[in-house]
């Protein structure tokens, strides 16, 4: 491998490698300790305590979205946006890593334990980690940012993400997830991300780039910081209000204080998701090598001569080894 596919290969690894080791974390923390279940289950009753509620009905609109056809239709979108682009590794990638999370998402709460660690008091024993419609619109997200031209990547990571934030909070609010449960759907679908990278890496299809404007480099910049700025304030926000929880003698505030900590909780894993998407991607190119080919189907041969835009001696104007601006 180049030295800039080696870097990425790295960065994706090691992405990869934390999310798995953070999702059994956060599953041990949440299912499998007392404390963890504790929380989750007021984070639940607070949330069936606005049953009926608009913005409980809201939350439940927002969740409709995610279906069958539409899923289906976005995949397509998603592999159509690649293969227009003449990447089809990169399109592939992309839909198998929305694809093995929403699996892998199923499996684990498919065959996963929850065993019931309290004695008294509220308990519910569905299986709920991970959300599955959390996992679905964040590995959407994830798949856009993969596919579309590097220069247009940061708005489209910004639309797509207050989508996936607002999916994750809308299943804490409708009281069909625990915090815990976007936690672990955005570690799932950032490793499948991370791997498709790393994918792509070794092949040699990846390449840097840059943004050709001081603003648009800025505004990039400014978008990976704002998303890294809402994981932790969110964050902290929730550690907040478990802690006036801790001081709060009156039932009905002490529900309102628990499900705002889990909307906030659910608020940071969507944020962290964008901000770890926005990392892992960050000066890179895919599915195009450094020599700005792309991928060329079954059955086509790229002319023998200079192709256009490519240019013959990389030794000229633009320098030794320096890399074509991307698309």
């Amino acid at each position: 491998m180049r030295a800039a596919a080696l870097s990425v290969w790295h960065r994706a690894l090691v992405l990869g490698v934390a999310c798995v080791v953070m999702l059994i974390a956060v599953y041990a923390l949440a299912v499998h300790t007392p404390t963890g279940q504790l929380f989750e289950d007021d984070v639940l009753r607070a949330a069936d305590a606005i049953a009926g509620s608009a913005e409980q009905t809201d939350a439940l609109d927002t969740l409709d979205v995610i279906s069958v056809p539409t899923v289906v239709v976005a995949i397509l979108i998603i592999f159509l946006i690649g293969a227009m682009r003449r990447r089809f590794l990169l399109a592939a990638l992309a839909v198998a890593a929305i694809v093995a999370a929403m699996v892998t998402a199923e499996l684990i709460q498919r065959y996963g334990s929850r065993p019931i660690l309290l004695s008294h008091g509220y308990r519910r024993e569905d299986k709920s980690f991970p959300s599955g419609h959390t996992t679905t619109a964040m590995a959407l997200m994830c798949g856009l940012a993969l596919v579309v031209p590097y220069r247009v990547r940061g708005l489209a990571v910004a639309v797509s993400s207050l989508f996936a934030a607002g999916v994750g909070v809308a299943t804490v609010t409708a009281s069909w997830h625990r915090p815990s449960d976007t936690i672990g759907a955005g570690l799932i679908v950032v490793g499948y991300a991370s791997a498709a990278v790393a994918v792509l890496a070794r092949c040699g299809k990846v390449r840097p780039a840059a943004l050709p404007s001081p603003l648009g480099r800025g505004l990039r910049a400014a978008l990976a910081t704002a998303c890294a700025g809402v994981a932790v304030l969110s964050f902290a926000g929730a550690g907040v209000a478990v802690a006036v929880t801790l001081l709060d003698a009156h039932p009905g505030e002490h529900a309102t204080a628990m499900l705002t900590a889990g909307r906030l909780l659910a608020l940071s894993g969507s944020a962290s998701v964008a901000a770890a998407l926005l990392g892992l991607l960050r000066q890179v190119d895919l599915g195009i090598d450094e020599e700005g080919t792309p991928d060329v189907p079954p059955g086509l041969h790229r002319p023998a001569g200079p192709q256009r835009g490519v240019p013959r001696d990389r030794g000229g104007a633009l320098g030794p080894g320096a890399d074509v601006p991307g698309s």
